[in-house]
């Protein structure tokens, strides 16, 4: 595969955690390449910024932020584009815990990894993102969602972990820790209906603990807690508010112990097309807080591709 022949587009973001902390990679390599360097900023003009590329017909956009810069950017690329017209991103690590770009983007921000990005030997990953939509025809696209507890562990993650200076996957596996040990204030059951479309109709309703929805093939330090079977798009775990034995089963998660049921101590996980909530609770969608109507769906949008 040739690399493109217009020139790309590097969108930095420089409030993100560690691109504020350390200076961006974009900026120094954009007379390199010929590149159209734009901050997204404070996100208020983000719908402009998408809006020029598009016109541009750019076909190759660098994304240089964390979890909550990609989720941003992509969300607006597809409110006004459709996922099969879009151009081909590269993610390029610059926030705390970056899961979607070691998942499908550069694993560290350095000329190197973002030299082969933009070159013939790239690798092209296509995957699809969460989207979003409620009862307000609000839409979002991202790629981890969750309900319930681990909202309250994000807070918890960014109120005390982070501002005593524990960064990046460690202070979400703190987080997790802290909340997974059943006597935490920061985890309380909510109420939810929740349909998930897996292998026939999953209906399930009263207090959970979670859910947590992705379609990344893995997260964090090894911990992916998933272990549904299938191909289907949506990776699905759910956990009820009469749970037991949390702390073991991470543990067991963490060692790589898919295969074991998990249902007799409240927890549950299946690959899924679509799921349907009503729940008015807590919810965060790649680290940012969503405010969602009581009502709303979740299912994949097309694969999109990522250069890295």
């Amino acid at each position: 595969m040739q690399p493109e022949t217009s020139a790309p587009w590097f969108v930095m973001n420089t409030a993100s955690a560690k691109v504020a902390k350390k200076g961006a990679l974009l900026p120094t390599l954009a007379e390199t390449y010929k590149a159209i360097l734009r901050d997204v900023g404070d996100f208020s003009d983000v719908d402009k910024l998408v809006k020029d590329a598009l016109a541009a017909k750019a076909e190759h956009i660098v994304i240089e932020g964390g979890d909550g810069t990609v989720q941003g950017i992509l969300t607006e690329f597809l409110r006004q584009e459709k996922a099969r017209n879009l151009p081909l991103f590269t993610l390029v690590p610059g926030g705390n815990t970056n899961q979607v770009a070691r998942n499908i983007g550069l694993s560290t921000a350095t000329p190197q990894a973002l030299a082969k990005a933009l070159s013939s030997r790239r690798e092209i990953k296509s995957a699809p993102l969460l989207r979003i939509k409620d009862k307000a025809q609000r839409k979002y696209y991202g790629f981890l969602f969750s309900s319930g507890a681990l909202p309250q562990v994000t807070d918890y993650t960014k109120d005390k972990l982070h501002d005593r200076g524990i960064g990046g996957s460690l202070a979400v596996i703190g987080g997790i820790l802290k909340g997974a040990t059943g006597t935490s204030s920061i985890t309380n059951p909510t109420k939810v209906k929740l349909n998930i479309d897996a292998d026939g109709l999953q209906k399930l309703r009263g207090p959970h603990l979670g859910t947590i929805v992705t379609t990344l093939p893995g997260l964090m330090l090894g911990l992916d807690p998933f272990w549904g079977e299938g191909e289907r798009p949506l990776r699905v775990t759910y956990v009820a508010g009469e749970y037991q034995k949390l702390v073991r089963h991470v543990a067991s998660l963490w060692l790589g112990n898919k295969s074991k049921d998990r249902s007799q101590d409240g927890m549950y996980s299946w690959t899924a097309d679509r799921l349907s909530y009503r729940y008015k609770g807590p919810c965060v969608l790649d680290g940012e807080v969503l405010d969602l109507t009581k009502g709303f769906k979740i299912r994949p949008t097309q694969p999109i591709r990522f250069a890295r």
